[in-house]
């Protein structure tokens, strides 16, 4: 029996286990909070062969009551960095790949659609939808999770085909800000602990382990709550109206990588097609306090600048069109992810779609 066999002994004896399956997959895991510490914690034990987690944010002093993954040494630190760091020691035969920043920058679709599953351990509506919208254009599985102070929820999307989490909210949630769901409209932390989301965490896993394993799972959206002992599963309908039902036709393989420049990408393409990048980034502008014509913009620094002539902040105009980027900026620069899927227009008003390259 090899070390990785004795290390899973126990689970070899459930029936229908096939670890190689297991230790052959690759998750993607948007969040690395409380939820996210508690999911890549299970999946690394489990022997998945490869995570890569993914968040933008640093280890606070409140999260260390319900993050297994994180030490009081690790306050200040990149979440996904000392996730990656305390999976390594847990379970050494998982590769932890760790990606700081917004998941739309930091893991392109591409990666997306090759992973066996994604699962969504994020705090805000906006950025749960933003993630089932990547999944959808990837026609990536994803498992979305979500607490409260006694309980929570899971959902699971396999096909694009199939209702979502964003079939069953309102116009107006669907338009809502990015507002962590951790927090008040006022900024005022709301009550968690680690019971809700070890729960809603093990119904996650669960799922995906179903997944993996290539069983079915019969379920797609779970309530769960505690102090009722009740898991329920719910019946969510289809919106024909939803946007998140579609993904590209074809994809063509790109040999441009993220450090090819804007006038290198352009080379390859008709001088009619218009590319586009998933996130916004600025673009030179006038000042309208003094009229300077030439107010500078910084692609990674935000659309709030300062004229160089009269010092007055000026808010610059933001685009998705790369040819309106400065032509030696770097694609990784204007924040397409490794291995992105973009779309390019062409003048009849059709898309293509190009795979970066890794």
């Amino acid at each position: 029996m090899s070390s990785g066999e004795g290390r899973h002994a126990r689970q070899l004896l459930i029936p229908d286990w096939d670890q190689s399956r297991i230790s052959a997959a690759t998750i993607v895991l948007a969040g690395m909070g409380a939820l996210g510490n508690e999911v890549a914690k299970n999946l690394a034990l489990l022997g998945v062969g490869r995570l890569v987690v993914c968040d933008r944010d640093t280890v606070a002093t409140s999260n260390l009551s319900r993050s297994v993954l994180f030490a009081p040494d690790d306050v200040g630190a990149p979440k996904a960095v000392a996730a990656a760091r305390a999976l390594g020691r847990l379970a050494p035969s998982t590769a932890v790949s760790a990606r700081v920043g917004e998941l739309s920058n930091a893991v392109g679709v591409g990666e997306l659609a090759d992973a066996d599953a994604v699962l969504g351990c994020l705090d805000s509506r906006h950025a749960r939808l933003s993630l089932l919208g990547r999944c959808a254009r990837a026609g990536a599985p994803l498992i979305d999770g979500g607490t409260h102070p006694w309980g929570g929820e899971v959902r699971v999307r396999l096909s694009p085909d199939e209702a979502c989490y964003c079939c069953s909210l309102t116009p107006g949630q669907r338009a809502e800000a990015d507002a962590p769901l951790s927090c008040d409209p006022a900024g005022a932390p709301q009550p968690a602990s680690i019971i809700s989301t070890a729960l809603v965490a093990g119904w996650m896993t669960t799922a995906a382990t179903q997944l993996l394993l290539g069983r079915p799972v019969g379920w797609r959206f779970l309530q769960i709550e505690a102090l009722s002992g009740r898991t329920a599963p719910i019946t969510v309908r289809r919106d024909d109206g939803c946007r998140f039902h579609q993904r590209p036709d074809s994809v063509d393989q790109l040999e441009l990588g993220g450090s090819a420049t804007v006038r290198e990408l352009l080379d390859t393409l008709p001088e009619d097609s218009e590319p586009l990048v998933w996130t916004m980034f600025p673009v030179p502008g006038i000042c309208y306090h003094c009229g300077h014509e030439s107010v500078p913009a910084n692609i990674r620094g935000g659309s709030l600048v300062s004229c160089p002539n009269c010092r007055e902040i000026v808010h610059l105009d933001l685009t998705q069109r790369l040819r309106e980027a400065p032509p030696d900026a770097t694609l990784s620069e204007l924040g397409v992810a490794p291995e992105e899927i973009i779309p390019v227009r062409s003048s009849s008003g059709g898309y293509r779609w190009l795979r970066i390259a890794a």
